[in-house]
């Protein structure tokens, strides 16, 4: 990209899954599109610290925009990883419940059936049976819950945008979003100015900061650090394995990769500014949460492994559960869609969010 002036008719900022997402799918459409990324290569941020689970849509009722993106995402997701062989496994998982959380479990349940999600309650016979090293007084099944290659589905999407003419730009650090006569533009860490008649702005942790002077919000930034645990050796599941979801988050939870490796994680914690740091100390907290509902866990075999940051917003001082679409249309004819709180289950919805944005401009 020279610098100076470029012109073009879609420019995304954040090539993280949703945004190589959105540019993905204007490209397919036939627009010019140029995707910029401030990393090395896209999806290093964001997407690249979540456990990489295609969720099946049971916990965002209070979250409705949420729950229908992780739903429609979910099947295109599967769909999308089979047509390109991009590595995933639908492992399914279990929602467990200790004494006294039974209603709420029976609350996820009936949400699931409502919105027609395959998940099935297990008897305390099939728990003993099937997964008897596992700990609790009730479980749900949710079979369409899965795993994916986060890194290898990126490259795909990234290798589609490319080749229906979309122009990728590493190493592209956007100052700002201004919006001029009409017009929107980025200014690039190195001078350069993009001008373009839509910018989606899906810049992940920084997405509020570039949200242009003129766009009238009371979002402040809102920052979670999830940190993960992994596990030496192998565990009696095959199946991903959640407590029942806590103020915040889904608890620390058992996840797999496709190797078959363990890891637990994330806690919740609130922090001020980006902090991917894992503190060895938090081992016995971990532990103690882990062993709730697998009592056999080896605490000397947790070892520190990644953290990453939730993007969530606040409003009026209350945490924002859902994600928003900040739009704004600019008398030249310019749009602006800012992507905030893209938080979990963002990487299940990537291509459910591409089509609402497409739409949308």
């Amino acid at each position: 990209m020279d610098r100076d002036k470029v012109k073009t008719e879609v420019l995304v900022v954040g090539g993280g899954a949703i945004g190589a997402s959105v540019a993905r799918h204007f490209a397919l459409a036939g627009r010019q599109v140029i995707l910029v990324d401030a990393k090395a290569k896209p999806g290093l941020v964001n997407s690249s610290r979540n456990s990489g689970v295609i969720h099946a849509g049971l916990y965002y009722a209070n979250s409705p925009i949420k729950e229908k993106m992780c739903i429609r995402g979910k099947h295109l997701l599967y769909e999308y990883c089979r047509e390109k062989n991009v590595p995933f496994q639908q492992l399914g998982k279990l929602i467990v419940a200790q004494a006294s959380e039974e209603p709420l479990l029976n609350r996820i349940f009936e949400r699931a059936a409502n919105n027609e999600v395959p998940a099935r309650l297990l008897s305390g016979g099939e728990i003993q049976r099937s997964f008897p090293g596992l700990s609790c007084v009730a479980a749900l099944k949710s079979p369409s819950t899965g795993i994916v290659d986060t890194q290898s589905l990126i490259q795909s999407l990234v290798l589609d945008f490319e080749a229906a003419g979309g122009l990728l730009h590493c190493r592209a650090h956007v100052l700002r979003i201004e919006t001029s006569a009409g017009l929107a533009q980025a200014v690039l860490e190195d001078g350069t100015l993009v001008t373009a008649d839509i910018v989606i702005n899906s810049a992940g942790l920084n997405a509020l900061r570039l949200v242009p002077p003129g766009v009238e919000h009371s979002y402040e930034n809102f920052y979670l650090k999830g940190s993960y645990f992994s596990y030496t050796g192998g565990v009696p599941f095959k199946t991903l394995v959640y407590p029942l979801p806590s103020q915040g988050g889904l608890g620390i939870h058992l996840t797999l990769d496709l190797a078959g490796r363990a890891r637990f994680g994330p806690d919740t914690l609130a922090v001020s500014n980006p902090d991917f740091t894992v503190r060895p100390e938090d081992r016995l907290k971990f532990g103690a949460a882990v062993k709730q509902y697998w009592p056999g866990c080896n605490l000397k075999k947790l070892s520190p492994d990644y953290a990453g940051i939730r993007p969530k917003l606040k409003l009026e001082g209350m945490i924002v559960p859902d994600f928003i679409f900040l739009q704004s249309h600019l008398s030249g004819g310019s749009k602006i869609v800012s992507l905030l709180g893209m938080d979990s289950p963002g990487l299940t919805c990537c291509l459910a969010v591409a089509e609402q944005v497409f739409e949308m401009t």
